[in-house]
């Protein structure tokens, strides 16, 4: 009895042990069976998140790909697959599209449409009005004014101060000289006048115009809300007798103590004459008066007057642009209309022997293409000394318009018949063509119109 119990505890012994061993294996087994099914799932998962982005930003990859395959696999079903052309169409939308250059003002085209050669050219002059209508001093408006305006359909014409004799009488002049040849022409013609505070032609002469300080003096107050503020008040008064635009400010630096503008520099440090010259283009902007910067590239270290005597700078490009170049630099960002280009020489700067008027490298190269002017780009009077000293006023405005100028100041008959001759006579024998005349009245006519 007390063997077979012992057997018996014995063998209910082994069987637990045996059974442990199977449970634990078993469990064993589960976990490595749920750990892998784990492992399963989770980079299941992974891989569909995976595919899910590149399913929906590449669809068209996807299906090529699928088409290739039934390509090979079902060659006689490939030919209604529509991917191709589906990537084709996404292809179209997102190329970008081919700027469109600006569209041609109409008026401006419609007018010049309508103008002869002869006008087109007469339209690049910038008169006084003693040059078409051959009176010592034009004081009025009469038949004589309105004959000259039928021969001559120029661009602008430049009052100066023997024109003033007092206010009623300028402003009758101004008014019936527009009416005329907006009777003619059935456009306007743009009209000036050089106006710079105490260098004035108006002021002093008409009730309406008060004198204002010179530059000199606005410049030393070291304010430049007075430089504005003074320009806003000739432009009320110039607007007031009807003239377009001031050929002023003097962009000039007073490099030297007998400089011939004297106070009409605003100063002899360039910064200052820099801020003080963009201060006057803002103040003759707000009075919706068209501004000229004077004269490129500065005539403040010149003692002699360009009308007088021919006037030259040994300066280089370097140094004018240290000093020299900077009241442009700024009245050009303030948004100057016109640039005046200057009779002096400036052999070390690039204009070569002639004057910087007549100088492709200084008007096209440098105001043009390095400094980005775009407004309009007037030629000094081509009947100064500076100028006939070298050129005569006909090879003068052919060299002068060659060289980028839009507009052809001239105060004389003999300059104004000789530069218009010459010019025509370009055009007729194919020397200038007539699409960069074109090029240069789009400039005035938009300068005019906006």
């Amino acid at each position: 009895m007390d063997n077979n119990d012992s057997e018996r505890r014995a063998y209910r012994h082994k069987r637990r042990i045996t059974n442990q061993i199977l449970c634990w294996v078993g469990l064993v087994v589960m976990m490595c069976v749920l750990g892998v099914a784990a492992y399963i799932a989770t980079d299941s998962i992974g891989r569909m998140l995976d595919k899910k982005p590149v399913a929906a930003q590449e669809p068209d990859n996807t299906v090529s790909a699928d088409s290739a395959s039934e390509d090979s696999a079902e060659p006689a079903e490939s030919t209604v697959i529509t991917a191709p052309e589906s990537i084709d169409e996404i292809v179209e939308e997102t190329e970008p599209e081919e700027p469109e250059e600006p569209e041609e003002d109409p008026e401006i085209a419609a007018l010049l449409d309508d103008m002869s050669l002869e006008q087109k050219i007469d339209g690049l002059f910038l008169v006084s009005p003693e040059a078409i209508t051959g009176v010592a001093t034009a004081t009025m408006a009469g038949d004589g004014t309105r004959e000259a305006l039928t021969q001559f359909a120029v661009g602008g014409i430049v009052y100066a101060n023997k024109n003033v004799v007092a206010s009623d009488q300028f402003r009758e002049l101004v008014a019936t000289t527009k009416e005329m040849y907006h009777e003619v022409y059935n456009r306007d013609m743009l009209v000036f006048i050089d106006e710079e505070g105490k260098y004035s032609a108006i002021a002093g002469k008409a009730e309406e115009a008060d004198p204002q300080p010179s530059a000199k003096e606005l410049a030393e107050t070291g304010n430049r809300e007075n430089v504005t503020e003074s320009y806003e008040i000739i432009a009320e008064y110039l607007t007031g007798f009807g003239i377009d635009g001031d050929l002023a400010p003097q962009a000039a630096v007073r490099t030297a103590e007998n400089s011939y503008l004297g106070e009409r520099a605003f100063s002899d440090d360039a910064d200052i004459a820099a801020s003080m010259t963009a201060a006057a283009v803002e103040g003759l902007k707000n009075g919706g008066v068209l501004s000229c910067l004077a004269a490129f590239p500065g005539e403040g270290g010149a003692a002699s007057d360009p009308d007088n005597a021919a006037i030259s700078t040994d300066k280089s490009t370097e140094e004018l642009a240290e000093c020299e170049y900077k009241p442009f630099i700024s009245g050009i960002e303030a948004g100057a209309d016109m640039i005046m280009v200057s009779n002096i020489v400036a052999s070390n700067a690039g204009s070569g022997d002639a004057s910087c008027t007549l100088s492709e490298e200084i008007v096209t190269n440098l105001i043009r293409n390095e400094l980005g002017f775009e407004g309009v780009v007037i030629s000094a009077p081509l009947d100064q000394v500076a100028c006939t000293s070298s050129a005569t006023p006909g090879a003068a405005a052919l060299k002068a318009f060659i060289a980028g100028a839009d507009m052809i100041y001239v105060r004389s008959t003999i300059a104004f018949n000789e530069a218009r001759t010459a010019l025509l006579g370009a055009v007729e024998d194919g020397t200038i063509s007539e699409e960069l005349v074109d090029t240069a009245l789009k400039r005035i006519y938009t300068m005019k119109i906006k």
